[in-house]
């Protein structure tokens, strides 16, 4: 058995607390490994000191005071303006931690498959619209969205914006319209999603992931829903998924006020959790003013107290 692209991440304010907690971690995994017949090749290890401002000390170990080791062998610790660069799932990543260096090089990569796609993006002799797309799809835009659930979440607005234009390109050539049409055209001429869209549900499916390993359900799968007619399976509660991603997100640093992040947090009711509306009992039964009898009147009542019910159950409140 093989795991490729294993990663480790360790918190600390220095090389002096980040190193002996990391090495305890591997040692532990070395463990692991042999118990369960399998092997860490330690040629293959490296590892990246993250730092998140220019003005950080340097944390070389020019004494070779704090090694990284695994399986009895020294991992380099690549820092800022190291010769080589750490990788992880083939991107390079960048030691400020903006994942900017990896952005711009899948973009490069597209490109080059941009240019091999246009080759058969003929309209009359190449091939039909939908057979183009199914391929773009799966030759261009998988080079692109390759690891973006990682990129996307700190990645810098710059990237992000470079990465939407070179997915625009794609759309371009799978509809067929000029290189002067808008984005939004060609994605609705393409019949593509957005590109924000797709890399925010692979980052939702990191949580889905998160949650299967907890429950141990990679080993031991959920119990088998009971037979009968009209059961829907419904494993997680809205409440239990909002306070498990709220979790997450304050563990790293992802906030309402945060730059990047402000933008889904605009509104307490977004359209996507218009579903907890199934919580709130419409009808006679909401304490509706009875006394009104204008039609008009009676209406603005019901959104009124609809909304304060809604409000309820905001992901917000």
């Amino acid at each position: 058995m093989y795991a490729d692209d294993l990663s480790i991440i360790v918190k600390g304010q220095s090389r002096e607390d980040a190193i002996p907690t990391a090495n305890m971690v591997l040692e532990k995994l070395h463990a692991w490994s042999q118990e369960n017949g399998l092997a860490i090749n330690p040629s293959k290890c490296e590892a990246a000191w993250f730092t998140l401002s220019t003005h950080t000390e340097s944390n070389y170990d020019r004494e070779g005071k704090w090694p990284l080791v695994v399986a009895g062998c020294e991992i380099p610790v690549m820092t800022m303006g190291a010769s080589r660069t750490t990788k992880l799932l083939g991107m390079d990543l960048d030691l400020r931690r903006t994942l900017n260096v990896a952005a711009s090089k899948q973009c490069a990569a597209t490109s080059q498959r941009i240019s091999q796609l246009r080759c058969i993006a003929h309209k009359e002799a190449g091939p039909s619209p939908h057979e183009l797309r199914t391929f773009v799809i799966g030759y261009g835009a998988s080079k692109l969205r390759y690891g973006s659930e990682l990129i996307w979440a700190v990645a810098a607005d710059s990237a992000k914006n470079e990465m939407q234009k070179t997915y625009a390109t794609l759309a371009r050539t799978v509809s067929g319209v000029p290189s002067t049409v808008d984005p939004e055209s060609a994605l609705l001429e393409a019949n593509m999603p957005p590109l924000h869209v797709l890399c925010l549900r692979a980052r939702l499916s990191i949580f889905e992931n998160t949650r299967a390993c907890q429950m141990d359900w990679m080993r031991r799968p959920p119990p088998e829903p009971p037979p009968r007619a009209g059961f829907r399976i419904s494993p997680l509660s809205r409440d239990e998924l909002y306070a498990f991603v709220d979790a997450y997100t304050k563990v790293y640093g992802i906030t309402q006020s945060s730059p990047r992040e402000e933008r889904f947090f605009r509104s307490s009711i977004p359209p996507s959790f218009a579903a907890s509306a199934h919580r709130v009992t419409i009808g006679v039964e909401l304490p509706i003013d009875h006394s009104i009898t204008d039609e008009e009147e009676l209406i603005q009542e019901k959104r009124r107290v609809s909304g304060e019910a809604l409000g309820l159950h905001s992901h917000l409140s």
